[in-house]
């Protein structure tokens, strides 16, 4: 068995931390040979106050990157190509000129963004201050293989700009989701959390039917969906929700420490 969870909105606090209750009940699933492993989407220098307190993997930017947090290499990555990037942002900005780009490029070394994108951010989108993001030209954007590309608009909601999207010509061929923040969130088709997953399940010499997942989003539905085992935190959206087996406590409420306490108990109890 491994364990899979999201982090914000899911193993995260509200206010953005790991509680104490989730910290014991990581460091005993670790011990007893469980390793739990976060796919979130963010980068690796956005788990840096969370690192402590987490196992030796991470997924990041969705699953596009498995993360050894130890070594601080990269076991595998699922980038999307300059070509479907590109060809996907010059279809958007025909339709909607004013949306605003930025990649996630070199397995999250480079966070190239375009100019004007970091005036509709704010810090916990990216876990970075906008005022230190760059300010590039579309062609340093969307001209490197990117882990995942973000798109953001200063009046269309993400529902709204989601909609745009996936009515272009190019929609087939990328995902588009979002992760509850401002933003969307592409990848190349078939690039999600469960892709990433099915490789790193394949590294342990394990399957999805060994899998616990917890989510909460959007972007945590495929996840779910192909997890062995899983469970929506209650403060998840509808579709998760819908995607998930089982429904645990909130995120305020340590819903997944709770489950992984009842799983341990369970594995190591005596048959009677």
């Amino acid at each position: 068995m491994f364990i899979a969870t999201d982090l914000d909105g899911t193993l995260l606090t509200p206010s953005g931390t790991i509680s104490a209750r989730s910290a014991a009940a990581i460091a005993a699933a670790e011990e007893a040979g469980v390793p739990v492993v976060p796919v979130t989407a963010r980068q690796l220098y956005g788990l840096d106050d969370l690192r402590s307190r987490l196992g030796r993997w991470a997924l990041c930017s969705n699953g596009a990157v498995c993360w050894d947090l130890h070594a601080e290499t990269v076991l595998f990555h699922l980038e999307t190509s300059a070509e479907v990037t590109s060809t996907f942002a010059r279809e958007l900005l025909a339709v909607e000129p004013r949306t605003r780009f930025a990649s996630i490029q070199r397995d999250g070394a480079f966070f190239a963004s375009q100019a004007g994108y970091a005036d509709l951010c704010v810090f916990t989108d990216h876990h970075r201050d906008p005022a230190d993001m760059p300010r590039l030209g579309i062609e340093e954007v969307v001209g490197a293989p990117t882990l995942k590309l973000v798109a953001r608009h200063p009046s269309l909601s993400v529902q709204e700009l989601a909609a745009v999207a996936r009515r272009l010509p190019s929609a087939s061929a990328v995902h588009i989701t979002s992760s509850g923040a401002g933003m969307l969130e592409i990848s190349a088709a078939g690039v999600t959390k469960s892709a990433g997953l099915q490789m790193f399940a394949d590294h342990l010499g394990m399957t999805g039917a060994d899998a616990v997942a917890f989510g909460d989003g959007e972007n945590d539905v495929e996840m779910l969906r192909w997890a062995g085992r899983s469970w929506a935190v209650a403060n998840a959206v509808p579709a998760a929700l819908e995607a998930a087996g089982k429904i645990a406590g909130s995120n305020a409420e340590d819903g997944v420490a709770q489950v992984i306490e009842e799983l341990l108990e369970q594995r190591i109890a005596p048959v009677v």
